[in-house]
């Protein structure tokens, strides 16, 4: 069953240059996928009234080409076959001529609001047609292995518009944080523009408006930067990326 959107991309999402930033390549995915889940009965409005909610644990972004600002493009998406908690989709991003832009895999799990326990999905949503096709390097996303020490950067503020309907962090929030720290760690554009090609996040504790202790810890090894953002209740998330110049 895959699922597929055609789109013009707006400047909303895209850099100065007018090109797709991966943040917002994170946003469209999100996207269609709710898009994918609300036609099958099982997105954010089929699962609201049983205080369900589909939360992302896991996902792993490869750009080829980052598309500019008015270029015609087309989302694809499918779910794969699960394991009875964890829920993997896959998506491509195609252009105009049928290439591909960037590919992704993602491990979804379906949250209670009240308890904030994984359900089983059985339990919530009916069988439906999957794919067992892979877009991206991974058949199965594996825990992301950290260095054992990391430097501080710095301390981050939690706007309130980077929650969503969970009522936490949404998920590209976090990524933008990082984006958003590579040039303090990286040379600066007029040296030479970094692009970051492949992302990769675990989602491990959600994060919290009002939270005072959230700060964004790196490390750097050969070509990969390894991201960490901690928050009062733990390790919030573990992300490696790696940089092309």
């Amino acid at each position: 069953m895959i699922y597929k959107e055609d789109f013009t991309l707006s400047t909303l999402i895209c850099d100065e240059d007018d090109k797709l930033t991966i943040w917002g390549l994170a946003r469209l995915f999100q996207d269609v996928a709710g898009d994918h889940s609300d036609s099958l009965g099982v997105g954010f409005n089929g699962l609201k009234p049983l205080n369900k909610a589909w939360v992302l644990t896991h996902v792993y972004y490869n750009v080829l080409r980052f598309p500019s600002a008015g270029e015609r493009l087309t989302l694809k998406t499918w779910p794969k076959p699960d394991n009875g908690l964890i829920a993997p989709r896959d998506y491509q991003l195609i252009d105009a001529d049928g290439n591909i832009c960037a590919t992704s895999a993602s491990n979804w799990v379906i949250l209670d609001m009240e308890t904030r326990r994984v359900c089983r999905l059985r339990d919530i949503i009916k069988v439906f047609s999957m794919e067992d096709i892979h877009s991206t390097k991974y058949t199965k996303l594996d825990k992301i292995l950290m260095p054992n020490n990391l430097d501080f950067l710095k301390k981050i503020d939690i706007p309130y518009s980077s929650l969503d309907h969970t009522r936490h962090v949404n998920n590209a929030e976090y990524m933008k944080w990082i984006c958003d720290s590579i040039p303090e760690i990286c040379k600066p554009r007029s040296t030479g523009r970094p692009e970051i090609r492949e992302l990769e996040i675990n989602y491990l504790k959600e994060t919290k408006y009002g939270d005072k202790n959230t700060v964004l810890n790196f490390s750097k090894i050969g070509e990969d930067f390894y991201f960490q953002i901690c928050n009062s209740s733990g390790i919030s998330v573990n992300s490696k990326v790696n940089l092309t110049h």
